[in-house]
């Protein structure tokens, strides 16, 4: 009887997988996402549970848990299909009107967060390509357009690739209100961070709908502190006061009268234009005990008990 094909005989070998950063700590952390088995390294990584074979993408090792893998695509491709004429638009580009937001504490509040979590595994999610730091492993649900860039790891927030109490901090930058399920993407953020371990949320309240392939959630401060109630407060605020949701909803909820895609547009980027000074305002408001009453966005800062 002939043997059995060797097994690169029968399917192409594992594609390589780039570990830039941390990599000995971010490989212990790792389990299956969806049985949270740890994962074994040999010859692919491979959950030793259900079976699940990670893959790469660029390089990058792609962790979408398998129950959810069909949705997200969907979700993906969804929004590409009517947006991505549109988003790659050099002329609709060049008529953007500058951010809307003013923060006038970020610079300073990001050193904080920076030099707390300037050692140990800290993951940043829904990253893009930020940059926290050499040290700051990125997690995104997809990569960049441009490429992989600063991403590290493609994965899920709703159900994240690491075990219980192995990470040393979690960032997430305005992220939390694009994903489907975002009580379950906080609980996942407090399953994983260590105790003692920090977090750095931040969130919007009053701004517009800005699809990312969604747009679900928003929270007040109160509710931003109850969300991450298993944490305590380090520092909690805005970062992005009231003269920001001004600049940023009127242009929008002027455009509204218009279901043109082209009239709405132009009405909003000619407002944007207008309009986009009166942010600095913030500069004096963000002082005030009552901006948050009117704010566009939030921060939490805390600690695991």
């Amino acid at each position: 009887m002939p043997s059995a094909p060797a097994q690169s005989e029968t399917q192409p070998p594992p594609a390589p997988l780039a570990w830039r950063k941390n990599p000995d700590a971010l490989k212990a952390a790792l389990v299956c996402p969806d049985c949270r088995v740890p994962l074994e390294s040999s010859p692919a990584l491979r959950c030793g549970g259900c079976g699940f074979t990670v893959e790469a993408e660029q390089g990058v090792p792609r962790l979408w848990p398998p129950s959810r893998a069909a949705e997200l695509q969907k979700s993906i491709a969804s929004f590409k299909t009517p947006h991505s004429s549109a988003r790659q638009s050099p002329l609709l580009r060049a008529l953007l009107p500058p951010g809307p937001v003013c923060d006038p504490d970020e610079r300073a509040r990001h050193a904080r967060v920076k030099d707390a979590m300037s050692s140990g595994l800290i993951v940043n999610l829904g990253s893009k390509s930020a940059d926290w730091g050499a040290h700051v492993v990125n997690l995104d649900l997809v990569l960049p357009a441009s490429g992989a860039e600063n991403v590290d790891i493609l994965g899920d927030i709703e159900r994240l690739p690491f075990a219980d109490n192995s990470i040393d901090g979690v960032i997430c930058t305005y992220v939390l209100e694009h994903v489907g399920d975002g009580r379950a993407c906080i609980d996942e953020i407090a399953r994983v961070v260590k105790p003692g371990g920090q977090v750095y949320i931040t969130v919007p309240f009053l701004f517009p709908t800005h699809p990312d392939p969604l747009d679900r959630w928003r929270w007040t401060l109160d509710g931003l502190r109850y969300s991450f109630r298993a944490f305590d407060e380090i520092e909690a605020g805005t970062s992005g006061g009231p003269f920001t949701a001004y600049v940023a909803i009127v242009p929008t909820l002027t455009a509204s009268l218009f279901s043109n895609f082209y009239l709405f547009n132009a009405v909003r980027f000619t407002l944007g234009w207008l309009l986009w000074p009166l942010k600095f305002l913030d500069l004096l408001a963000w002082r005030s005990k009552k901006s948050y009453m009117a704010a566009s966005n939030f921060y939490f800062r805390g600690r695991k008990r």
